[in-house]
């Protein structure tokens, strides 16, 4: 009896993982990308910070080290395409072309809120602005590093903002990072990147020569 109970619930339980893939299929995938986009950004990040502090260098040779890097700003791009593209063809939330690609278009609302105000639009946009500082990025590092040094620098300290903003559209856009453990672990990574960005700052000058001109 027992066995059989536990076979009808097994059963249950595949039939509802099964009706739930094959009627929101795309979702899935939206979401795996946009972890995937959100692991690279994050990765990215600390090969940055550990390529300017010296930190990369113990691990890997610096032509290794600016490949790697390389590679993964081009994953990142894919990653977005994957995440935006699915988007479009979801039919549980809807979303237009414009809405994906112009900021503040969208009136999409999952219910998170911050000061009793709506911030699903407002975290659409985010990741708008972040997916547009992520283009600007890659294609200034492929062609300008090499020409436009000086350029592609100040261009690169983009990728902070894109860390700010994909972090927002994380926290207020998704439906993984709305409550519970998951939240908490994104918002203490996300503090810790913040800490690493303060500190490629100062390695860099940035925040001295700030402070002088005060």
């Amino acid at each position: 009896m027992t066995a059989v109970l536990v076979s009808q619930l097994a059963t249950s339980s595949l039939n509802i993982a099964t009706h739930r893939v094959g009627t929101s299929w795309e979702w899935y995938i939206i979401r795996a990308a946009g972890f995937t986009a959100a692991a690279l950004v994050i990765l990215l990040m600390l090969s940055g910070i550990g390529q300017v502090t010296g930190l990369t260098y113990r691990f890997l040779e610096p032509v290794k080290a600016w490949t790697l890097h390389k590679a993964m700003a081009i994953a990142l791009c894919f990653s977005i395409f994957i995440h935006v593209s699915f988007l479009l063809l979801d039919h549980f939330v809807s979303f237009n072309i414009w809405q994906l690609l112009i900021p503040f278009r969208s009136h999409y609302n999952n219910g998170t809120t911050f000061a009793g105000m709506a911030l699903g639009s407002l975290a659409i946009s985010f990741g708008i602005l972040a997916m547009y500082g992520v283009v600007i990025i890659v294609l200034s590092s492929l062609g300008w590093i090499d020409t436009h040094k000086k350029a592609w620098r100040w261009l690169h300290y983009l990728s902070y903002a894109v860390f700010v903003l994909m972090f927002l559209h994380g926290v207020y856009a998704g439906t993984d990072l709305r409550y519970g453990s998951f939240r908490l672990g994104w918002i203490i990574l996300g503090l810790i990147i913040i800490i690493g960005i303060a500190s490629r700052l100062r390695r860099a000058g940035s925040l001295s020569e700030t402070d002088s001109s005060d």
